[in-house]
């Protein structure tokens, strides 16, 4: 059984869960996800977990990202990036000629954002890009964002390149867009880059190509795989007895007479439960009254 995460170098034109969909095949799993979406215009880092991994979205989904890309000035777009409609009259910009200090100040730090209209932030539990197709306009809220870096340079009178670090849920589409609204002329997002989501890197990963090709036997999956036993490793690592074990794969409150050994470090609110073969079990939290540990997530390594 295959558990990990798999670094794949998405290709611009396919979406999200095209992706998953092709990797449970080359697999052959029922269980894989991706933590956290990269638009079809988009390429590079996409975090897919498969088996029991599927279950650590919550842990990865929240994580810092790195973009590179190109903005266009001269018009907006209907989807805020290439692939959209033109909105209104083509409007002439020189960049070289503007202070992009000014232009791209409030576009740091902390600031609410409005997500594209075409874009799968649900609505009454719907993606807002079905509203938009039916031309059905719905109350957008804004939500808060932050943009701990940002870099530019011009490569052309109407096109800046970039580079920023963001807070996860930060639409690079709204981030073009609302720059090129206030520099008056309408922009949009013509290229765009994930290097990285957290810890992981984009060098680290591999296209479909080569997850297919390293895929004829398990033990091959090398290049771009992370097993679930190497993931997660700020949390203290318990390892147990096989009555732990027992103990442990029933949901029990583990006991301290049943912990072979703890790794060094301070309190944590999370811990990773292995057996002693080097399994991971379950995540839990310690109970400081009981002095005992609670798994709140158990994983089935049939």
């Amino acid at each position: 059984m295959i558990n990990g995460i798999i670094l794949i170098r998405k290709e611009k034109g396919f979406t999200s869960h095209d992706v998953v969909k092709r990797v449970k095949t080359i697999l052959g799993v029922k269980k894989a996800g991706h933590f956290g979406t990269l638009d079809p215009l988009a390429e590079g880092l996409l975090l897919v977990g498969v088996g029991n991994v599927t279950k650590f979205f919550d842990f990865f989904v929240g994580r810092n990202k790195t973009y590179s890309g190109i903005i266009k000035f001269g018009y907006s777009t209907t989807t805020y990036d290439g692939e959209g409609e033109q909105v209104g009259e083509k409007k002439d910009i020189d960049l070289n000629k503007i202070d992009l200090g000014e232009l791209l100040s409030g576009f740091r730090g902390r600031f609410l954002q409005y997500p594209p209209k075409y874009s799968a932030k649900k609505y009454k539990g719907i993606p807002l890009y079905k509203y938009a197709r039916k031309n059905l306009e719905v109350k957008i809220e804004p939500v808060e964002v932050e943009i701990f870096s940002l870099e530019t340079k011009i490569l052309a009178n109407d096109m800046l390149r970039f580079r920023t670090v963001t807070s996860s849920g930060t639409y690079l589409r709204s981030l073009a867009h609302d720059i090129g609204a206030k520099a008056g002329t309408g922009a949009f997002l013509q290229e765009l880059i994930r290097e990285t989501v957290g810890e992981f890197d984009l060098k680290d990963a591999i296209t479909l190509q080569e997850l297919e090709l390293q895929s004829g036997k398990e033990n091959d999956l090398q290049k771009g795989v992370i097993p679930i036993e190497m993931l997660l490793e700020e949390f203290p690592r318990i390892i147990v007895s096989q009555n732990g074990s027992e103990m442990v794969k029933n949901g029990a409150m583990l006991s301290l007479k049943d912990i072979i050994e703890v790794s060094s470090g301070e309190d944590s609110e999370n811990y990773r439960i292995f057996d002693y073969d080097g399994n991971l079990l379950a995540f839990a939290r310690k109970d400081s009254v009981l002095h005992k540990f609670k798994p709140f997530l158990v994983f089935n390594n049939k």
